[in-house]
């Protein structure tokens, strides 16, 4: 987990914009995931193939994101998130998933302020949602995990305010930096809107962890822009 954090930190994280001008414009991408397509795709998942995409108007905007836009997350970032996974498998639930996306912007509150990096993950799961849901919050209540080498610990901290219904997660992991080790939190909003779920987190910077107060927000916009566009 340690490499895969160093490395969306140390990467340029070179932006591409997900707006509501092409709203086709993100890729129904598999969960765990797989490399960034161009062409409109059925997600890899146990049920029967869908040509449905998810679209762009139904995710987080740059007006959203202080100007920022959305890409796809590379193969192998932040598969934790894609949903919740605290016990690292596979739920009944993804046999149920036709679609899905896993996005992320680099977001800055203003020149020369040190940026965050927000990650939104939608799937859509057609009459079953509320399963997948419940699947979630039992992962994390039996999975709670510990800051051991390799290990990351979930911790429930009440509702997220967005959705139908929805959870507030922080999730602590201990990484390296400057030759120190540091525990590093994420905030993340885990939520349902009618057939779909979503994952908002704020990764933080380098060896800061994320903004909850931001996640909130952000975690309420984007059950609002999904609630809009089904």
């Amino acid at each position: 987990m340690r490499g895969i954090r160093l490395l969306a930190i140390a990467s340029a994280i070179v932006l591409v914009g997900c707006s509501t001008d092409n709203p086709a414009a993100p890729v129904a991408t598999p969960v765990p995931s797989a490399p960034p397509s161009t062409t409109p795709a059925p997600s890899e998942s146990a049920s029967p193939a869908s040509d449905q995409v998810i679209a762009a108007s139904a995710l987080l905007q740059p007006a959203d994101l202080g100007g920022s836009t959305l890409e796809p997350l590379a193969e192998g970032q932040s598969e934790h998130l894609r949903p919740a996974r605290p016990c690292d498998a596979r739920y009944p639930s993804d046999a149920t998933r036709t679609s899905a996306v896993a996005m992320r912007a680099q977001v800055s509150s203003g020149e020369g302020q040190t940026p965050t990096i927000v990650i939104q993950y939608v799937g859509r799961h057609p009459g079953h949602a509320d399963k997948a849901f419940d699947e979630i919050a039992a992962a994390v209540r039996r999975c709670p995990g510990g800051l051991g080498e390799g290990e990351r610990q979930w911790r429930t901290a009440g509702e997220g305010g967005a959705g139908d219904e929805s959870l507030l997660l922080r999730v602590s992991e201990r990484i390296e930096y400057g030759g120190q080790e540091t525990t590093v939190t994420t905030p993340v909003v885990v939520a349902r809107v009618g057939d779909y779920i979503t994952v908002v987190a704020d990764l933080g910077w380098e060896s800061a962890g994320g903004d909850e107060q931001r996640v909130r927000q952000l975690a309420t916009t984007a059950a609002d822009r999904l609630r809009a566009a089904r």
